[in-house]
């Protein structure tokens, strides 16, 4: 098994419009914020990766 690869980026939560930092896995499946476990301060934990 080898490690996955992941990437700092910036985001847009799906639902209140904030940008966020974010690190994000080279498949895309998973999108964290930086320095946030739980996600967006709104409560949201989907995010659209600005490419």
């Amino acid at each position: 098994m080898g490690a996955r690869s992941q990437r700092k980026g910036a985001a847009q939560c799906t639902n209140c419009g904030r940008t966020m930092a974010v690190w994000f896995s080279d498949g895309g499946d998973e999108v964290r914020p930086i320095g946030s476990a739980n996600g967006c301060p709104c409560g949201e934990s989907s995010f659209r990766v600005f490419e």
